[in-house]
């Protein structure tokens, strides 16, 4: 049931933009575990929940979505595995967000900048290099600690009108509110877009930047699949929520980011498309993002993928076989590549990373810290965190591991000697 995009836990059968019950099924994963439901070598006897991973098309507002709400409160815990800040290339990304929209918008000494969902404030650490001192946080996770240690002032709460008020009596209205691989994680929408709407200036931006699904889709990216990701935006469905709301697109861009993503401006004043945004919108209409038949070319590849797996490891058999990186989007493959799961029984992490100790969702897979994976001398390392291959791959060949082969499990399998 759908309240002002607020769902409840459970089935949802009705799109989550429109409210439209036409939606079609267009992929089954099966069951699947939560993506950070990590338990940890102590706690071995603990049950991990599956749910169904099912996901469905609203041909009008072109949005994929979960068929199934398994609410924030149970994803988002306060013991959140999850830390931006120990991958370079994404503090690389930061540092580039941070500097563009300072550029864009002018922003200043007075300005006030607030991210939500900030995790460990590694976005808001980068503007603060910037020059701007206004800046604050929104994370209803136990990560909001790191975010203190950078002196960085967050609030520990989900964002929704509540929240949202603590900001204001702090700075004010915000001139930037920023979210990142956020707004397409919480069943509180309707929330979430009031809250910002209550904290932005008249003349303030609201940066949305998430995966995005043209280039799901054209990449392959089935694991961006996962229960805390209920929806997959085009920039289409985006502009339809956002009017609802009175909010109204001034900007939009894509890049490579999470093997693709859509960074989209909003403001509360009409503004004229210009060429960017003319061009994204008609890419997503040729690309024929509407149409179940993509999605059944899209599911074809998947298939196509696991059995290329399957031939893999059957022809390594006596081959030693770890992995490397455990971002969420890993435990999709690892339950849906089957042969995976199967043949591979340890993920190698960075040292500084809440995961390490922990088995992956679902499975007697240990993840352990890459100190030592020069050591064991692995002959193969499939990198799950495939979207980051190159500067993976790269910096283990640099360690010493020349003889090893390196393997990319998408958008098709490849590997690298």
């Amino acid at each position: 049931m759908i309240n002002h995009h607020n769902f409840e836990i459970g089935p949802i059968h009705k799109c989550q933009i429109c409210n439209s019950s036409n939606i079609k099924k267009v992929m089954d994963f099966g069951y699947q575990p939560l993506a950070d439901d990590l338990i940890s070598f102590k706690e071995k006897s603990r049950k991990t929940i599956f749910y169904p991973l099912e996901v469905f098309l609203c041909s009008k507002c072109i949005l994929l979505q979960t068929g199934y709400i398994v609410g924030d409160k149970t994803l988002y815990s306060k013991n959140y595995h999850y830390l931006p800040g120990i991958s370079k290339a994404v503090i690389e990304n930061f540092k580039d967000l941070s500097f563009n929209l300072k550029k864009i918008y002018n922003l200043g000494d007075s300005s006030v900048v607030v991210d939500v969902g900030c995790n460990d404030g590694s976005l808001l650490n980068e503007f603060k290099n910037l020059g701007i001192k206004k800046v604050l946080g929104v994370e209803p996770t136990d990560t909001f600690k790191y975010a203190n240690k950078k002196k960085i002032k967050t609030i520990n709460d989900f964002f929704n009108l509540k929240s949202s008020n603590k900001v204001k009596k702090v700075y004010g209205k915000a001139d930037l509110i920023v979210t990142t691989n956020v707004f397409a994680h919480s069943n509180k929408l309707g929330d979430f877009i009031k809250a910002a709407k209550n904290l932005i200036s008249k003349k303030g931006v609201f940066v949305i930047e998430n995966h995005y699904l043209l280039d799901v889709i054209k990449y392959n990216q089935f694991d961006t699949f996962y229960h805390e990701h209920l929806r997959t935006y085009s920039l289409n469905s985006l502009i339809i929520l956002m009017k609802k709301y009175n909010f109204h697109l001034i900007d939009a861009y894509t890049s490579k980011r999470y093997g693709g993503n859509i960074q989209a401006h909003f403001g509360l004043k009409k503004k004229k498309y210009n060429s960017r945004i003319l061009d994204i919108l008609l890419k997503e209409k040729n690309y024929k993002l509407s149409s179940p038949s993509t999605y059944k070319i899209f599911f074809s590849k998947i298939t196509r993928a696991e059995k290329q797996m399957e031939i893999f490891f059957n022809k390594n058999q006596n081959k030693k076989i770890v992995a490397k990186s455990f971002p969420a989007r890993a435990s999709v493959i690892l339950h849906y590549f089957s042969s995976l799961r199967k043949n591979i029984n340890v993920i190698y992490e960075q040292p500084s990373s809440n995961k390490i100790n922990h088995y992956a969702p679902g499975t007697s897979i240990k993840i352990k810290s890459s100190i030592s994976l020069k050591n064991d001398k692995p002959d193969i390392i499939i990198i799950l965190a495939w979207h980051m291959f190159d500067a993976i791959k790269d910096k283990w060949i640099k360690k010493g591991l020349r003889k090893t082969k390196y393997v990319k499990p998408l958008p098709i399998l490849k590997v690298f000697k």
